[in-house]
């Protein structure tokens, strides 16, 4: 049997280092992780997250079926992952790769009888992670949001370099950090956005060696 039996997200990476996770090609290596990991404590790091595990609940019953009393924006941590509240009926689940499904079977297995839908959006949505002190001054370029009114642990709709992204502030060993949610098919030309963005702050993709050298388990 021939071809590479790993999903990939929508960006190629081609002078990174490729590593396996949950079934996911990802990039682990661009030129070294302890490189890496000083630019995103100077600077600002771009980290492709895409593999990352991504799960919609829509419904009435939703918020009784997570268990969550929370506020609109607000998130609260699920497990491995973290669950944010988008509307009064809409939630937004992420998981570290791979967690998705077990997301996804527990919930099934209570929600029979609800009148509720569950999305698996792992594979149809890019994750870029944007981190360090110069984070927000990059987004800012992009995206029209008050950043000093977006707390940690909170989730925004909202557009940036003109395309509709969700973003959640998710800081790392009290880095700033924001992960946007978008479309696949936009990923590319987010993600090269976002490192014109940040030249000139230090901007630099970083990988998952250097994540993991910052403290993030996922």
């Amino acid at each position: 049997m021939s071809g590479n039996p790993f999903k990939r997200g929508p960006i190629p990476h081609p002078e990174a280092q490729l590593a396996s996770s949950a079934g996911w090609q990802v990039a682990e290596v661009y030129t070294s992780a302890e490189a890496e990991a000083g630019l995103a404590r100077k600077g600002v790091g771009l980290v492709d997250q895409s593999a990352r595990g991504k799960v919609l609940i829509e419904g009435r019953e939703a918020a009784d079926l997570l268990g969550v009393e929370l506020g609109i924006g607000g998130g609260s941590a699920v497990g491995s992952g973290r669950v944010y509240r988008l509307r009064q009926d809409l939630f937004f689940v992420s998981t570290p790769p791979g967690g998705e499904g077990e997301v996804l079977e527990g919930l099934r297995a209570r929600a029979a009888g609800r009148h509720l839908s569950l999305t698996d959006l792992s594979q149809g949505r890019a994750e870029l992670r944007l981190m360090g002190p110069a984070a927000p001054a990059a987004l800012s370029q992009l995206c029209g949001l008050d950043l000093a009114e977006f707390p940690d642990g909170e989730a925004r709709q909202s557009s940036v370099a003109k395309t509709a992204q969700l973003i959640l502030r998710r800081d790392l060993s009290g880095l700033t950090a924001y992960s946007l949610v978008g479309a696949r098919s936009l990923g590319g030309y987010l993600w090269e956005a976002l490192l014109k963005a940040g030249e000139g702050l230090g901007i630099a993709p970083i990988g998952g060696a250097a994540l993991r050298l910052l403290g993030d388990s996922d």
